[in-house]
């Protein structure tokens, strides 16, 4: 997306960087924000905690994406966390440096709330295929939303289950069936998609 390209070129350029390894938690749901992060290298998985302790994906980023923005913006406490699915290293964003940011790129808090809106939209997507579809519809939604351009989807079931609130062993057992009826071919926290127009219709899309 245009706008995404925009954005990347400016938070490429902060030198105030951190680096996580594999592991690590880049910040708690609960948490005051006093800053927000750019992802310049490897993923990153987003997630809600209930109250009874149980983990809902909500994304996996991946290299040039944001992070953490929306508390930053509201002062609201952190509504997910997020932990280190790879050694990472993000741009730091706190208030000065945005402030420099957008003197020096009036047009960056335009694309920063175009950016909102599209994960609003997305989430309320989400939010309705966790209520309303079956569990097929579900995944081939989730497989949509993360096929890059090479047909590639680099999620592991668990991480699908996560996001799609069904268990692993489901995952698995309509992976397959996708598999068996040709739509993709699966391999180790990979997913090939080979029929991207069955997928759609799968997913109601």
């Amino acid at each position: 997306m245009k706008n995404r390209a925009y954005i990347k070129e400016i938070f490429d350029s902060v030198s105030y960087t951190r680096k996580f390894s594999k592991g690590s938690i880049i910040y708690h749901q609960g948490d005051l924000a006093s800053s927000f992060y750019y992802l310049k290298k490897g993923k990153v998985r987003v997630y809600m905690t209930s109250p009874d302790g149980v983990e809902h994906t909500l994304s996996t980023a991946s290299g040039g994406e944001i992070l953490g923005e929306a508390a930053f913006f509201d002062k609201m406490p952190r509504i997910s966390s997020a932990n280190a699915l790879s050694n990472i290293e993000v741009a730091v964003i706190n208030e000065g440096t945005m402030l420099d940011l957008t003197r020096k790129y009036p047009k960056l808090a335009l694309e920063l709330l175009n950016l909102q809106a599209t994960r609003i939209r997305q989430l309320s997507s989400q939010l309705d295929a966790m209520t309303f579809l079956k569990a097929d519809e579900r995944i081939a939604k989730v497989i949509l939303q993360n096929t890059n351009s090479k047909s590639e989807v680099n999620l592991t079931h668990e991480e699908i289950a996560g996001a799609t609130g069904v268990t692993r062993v489901t995952v698995s057992k309509i992976l397959r069936d996708f598999k068996d009826k040709g739509l993709v071919k699966t391999e180790y926290r990979r997913i090939v998609v080979r029929d991207i127009d069955k997928i759609k219709d799968i997913a109601g899309e």
